[in-house]
């Protein structure tokens, strides 16, 4: 399960969350770390003020995390204060001095790959969705040195849905993964059961046989759905509004539980759902499944994993 860090509240405790957690099957979770820059052609990352744990925060939610029992992934995402169009986003940054973002991303993500080494989390994310700038392998390389020279886990990249096959930085790192919001149906098309899992069929068949061409472990690092009508359509689409479809988001868990459930267990190495950060509730439409029907399913999915 993917747990935000994004309480504004510095003492914040996430141990009822990480207990919720435990609760519903899982055995690992993903800390999302928000770093955030200006916008898509700043040069210059950080830890926000407001919106971004400090670093003692991130240190004691892997603390309560594997105290309740979790292995624990770090996963940073970039995020954008004030992008300077609609579709600026993490997946299409421009830098106007390439070297020096990587600089500033490499510093940022060593501070975090070194508290990741002294609390013992298992796994680091090098990067997520970062789409127009993971196939510079030679800039990857060198920040992926320096971050092992400080840490010994499991380093992997989160590679987007719609650009995994070309994301070089996969080559430098221990485990594949990749953000799973593939659409499921065209807008309007049907949104029953048998449709949804067709269409996961579809994408295990396809992922399964990239998989094995990389001969690298696979992870699907965020799985999910909001609740919300055509949430199974659009799944990336973060956008304000819509009409709640707790039903939706729960059979779109059901359909991927039944597509990938049997058949060959290395097509998939561990997955992610995102997220269990938020309020939830049936009135919402957000991503988490919390105190909705599609938590129920995930306990299913986690069980048959």
């Amino acid at each position: 399960m993917a747990l935000g860090l994004f309480a504004e509240d510095v003492s914040f405790d996430y141990t009822p969350l990480l207990t919720e957690i435990v609760e519903l099957g899982a055995t690992h979770v993903a800390l999302v770390i928000p770093l955030y820059q200006e916008h898509g052609g700043s040069t210059k990352l950080g830890l926000h003020t407001r919106f971004s744990p400090t670093l003692s925060a991130i240190a004691e939610a892997v603390r309560s995390a594997k105290r309740a029992g979790l292995e624990v992934t770090l996963f940073p995402i970039v995020r954008l204060l004030a992008p300077r169009k609609a579709n600026e986003w993490r997946g299409t940054l421009e830098p106007s001095d390439v070297d020096a973002w990587f600089r500033s991303y490499a510093e940022l993500l060593g501070d975090i790959a070194a508290i990741g080494a002294v609390t013992g989390a298992g796994r680091l994310a090098v990067g997520s969705e970062l789409s127009s700038l993971d196939e510079d392998r030679p800039r990857w390389t060198k920040l992926i040195e320096r971050i092992r020279a400080v840490y010994g886990g499991t380093l992997l990249y989160s590679a987007n849905w719609d650009h995994y096959r070309d994301a070089g930085v996969l080559d430098l790192v221990d485990e594949a993964g990749v953000v799973a919001y593939f659409d499921l149906r065209r807008p309007g098309g049907p949104a029953d059961l048998e449709a949804l899992t067709r269409r996961w069929r579809e994408l295990r068949s396809e992922l399964g046989a990239w998989r094995k061409r990389r001969g690298q472990p696979f992870v699907i690092t965020e799985l999910g759905y909001r609740s919300r009508a055509g949430s199974t359509a659009t799944p990336w689409d973060e956008g304000q509004g819509g009409v709640p479809d707790l039903e939706e988001q729960r059979r779109a868990f059901e359909a991927f539980r039944v597509a990938w459930t049997g058949g060959d267990p290395a097509d998939l190495a561990g997955l992610y759902v995102w997220n269990w950060y938020g309020f939830g509730g049936p009135d919402t439409t957000s991503y988490t499944p919390r105190g909705k029907p599609a938590a129920e399913e995930i306990k299913k999915l986690y069980q048959s994993m």
